[in-house]
């Protein structure tokens, strides 16, 4: 091979934001307020990300008030974030714009209708959100199972409203929240079926801190009025399952030992959120299994700065990303928008004191919440007949078939049964194969091989690509990198 070396092409903005949650917005502001020029990327068509999607539509119609009171004070408070956001010079805001390639040199693959191209900067900040935790159980495929993110942007996006028969499952705030918001809209769900117990609770209150009390308060409060409308609710129920030919019909589960089925139209589950990773292990960043939380989780400082991982890597020189808000660690929307802060204050050089301080006390009801609502619906090992990749239709028993066969490497069993081929590109089953693949072999999880693109790229949008590296180009695995010049070429 020929030795090549790399350029340094001309940096398209001071700083690229990926995203535009409360993290990406607020970063973007105090970057662009500090007279960087910042350049957004975000995927949804306006800011907000998604616990103020659709924020700015939905009060700017009058139509909407009783949308905007069955939502709450916390969505609407988004409100004056969207629009310093919007009024803060130097931020170059690009809605509708997938990334589908992310590397640790700063260098941004963007996809917008059917334009795509490579943008580069010498800081990237990382605040692509979370998602919710994929929930393998019997009949989750079915049409009329949802998650409770789900539900809520068709709720804020859409202004629909649910109806039928209801039954929310799962653990966490969210389950409440939702449950709260249905409540004002006029709906009644017929059944809360909690995973999480009353021990959890005792649990969490050695995680307890004075700062985390609000956070408690508001939760008591929904339950007090969840209660007050007279919706059911039950705890420590185990074995869902969603039940239907063509949709979902009913619903089943054990609770203290004894099953109980209900009529359904609507099942909504919901089991914790976790950081979306996908774009920093597509950037080589090191990622950390979290067994708690069943999870990958980024390995960063506290102001955001990404690890690489350990060995060879596709890009040259120091890691430009730092990760921010949900993305690197669950807070919900206040921490995130003082970690966004905080990540600013890193990049800018200031002082950081007060900014990390904000942090903490956004954070403190963290530890509490994770005790008091451990793993539920995911923590035990779907049954071979479960599916676990939607995409490709692959289920439990046909992996463990695989392992047991020999197939002991992710990247290996992808290959031979298309788990995690799909358009999610593993998002969805990655974390379940981990977790069979451990059991069966009692081994570490670790993830899927990455390599871009991570979403969807249509050809005719690759054949055009702009601000395209030609040297760059040729990278993508590697065995594909150029040799750096000085250092020793190989045929």
């Amino acid at each position: 091979m020929n030795a090549l070396s790399f350029g340094t092409p001309a940096a398209d903005a001071d700083v690229i934001v990926i995203g535009a949650g409360p993290a990406g917005m607020s970063a973007a502001i105090d970057l662009a307020a500090a007279g960087r020029r910042v350049t957004v990327l975000d995927m949804q068509p306006a800011p907000g990300g998604q616990i103020f999607r659709a924020l700015e539509a939905n009060s700017a119609d009058p139509e909407t008030g009783a949308l905007l009171a069955a939502l709450g004070p916390a969505y609407s408070a988004g409100k004056a974030l969207i629009q310093t956001f919007r009024a803060t010079p130097g931020i170059d805001y690009r809605p509708e714009t997938t990334v589908w390639e992310l590397r640790a040199d700063g260098t941004v693959g963007w996809l917008r209708g059917d334009a795509a191209g490579y943008l580069r900067a010498p800081q990237v900040v990382l605040a692509s959100g979370a998602m919710e935790r994929p929930v393998p159980f019997p009949g989750w495929t079915l049409p009329g199972v949802m998650t409770a993110g789900a539900v809520q942007t068709l709720m804020k996006a859409g202004r629909l409203r649910p109806e039928g028969r209801i039954v929310l499952a799962g653990t966490g705030p969210l389950i409440f929240l939702l449950a709260d918001q249905l409540r004002r809209l006029g709906v009644k769900p017929a059944l809360i079926a909690r995973t999480d117990r009353l021990r959890d609770k005792i649990a969490g209150l050695a995680q307890l801190r004075p700062a985390a009390l609000p956070a408690v308060v508001k939760g008591l409060d929904w339950l007090a009025r969840l209660r007050l409308a007279g919706i059911p609710m039950r705890t420590g129920i185990t074995e869902l399952a969603a039940k239907g030919t063509e949709r979902v019909e009913a619903v089943s589960m054990k609770v203290s030992g004894q099953t109980l089925d209900l009529p359904c139209d609507l099942l909504v589950v919901h089991d914790g959120i976790v950081p979306s990773v996908d774009l920093a292990h597509c950037a080589g960043l090191a990622l950390e299994w979290r067994d708690a939380e069943a999870s990958w989780w980024p390995r960063t400082s506290p102001d955001g700065g990404a690890e690489l991982v350990p060995g060879p890597s596709l890009t040259d020189g120091p890691c430009r990303i730092r990760i921010s808000g949900d993305a690197r660690r669950i807070g919900g929307a206040e921490a995130a928008i003082a970690h966004g802060r905080h990540v600013a204050a890193a990049i800018l050089g200031a002082a950081a004191s007060d900014t990390a301080a904000a942090v903490r006390q956004a954070m403190a009801a963290r530890g509490f919440i994770d005790a008091a609502f451990p793993t539920g619906l995911a923590k035990p090992l779907p049954a071979d007949a479960t599916t676990v990749c939607r995409c490709e239709e692959i289920t439990a028993g046909t992996l463990r078939e695989q392992i047991r066969a020999g197939a002991t490497e992710m990247n290996q069993i992808r290959g031979i049964t298309r788990c995690g081929m799909g358009p999610c590109q593993g998002r969805n089953c990655a974390v379940t194969l981990a977790r069979i693949l451990g059991a069966e072999c009692s081994a570490p999880p670790v993830p899927f091989h990455a390599r871009p693109p991570v979403r969807p790229l249509p050809l005719g949008a690759l054949a055009g690509l702009t601000g395209l590296d030609p040297e760059l180009a040729q990278v993508v695995s590697l065995e594909d990198k150029p040799v750096a010049a000085g250092d020793d070429a190989h045929e």
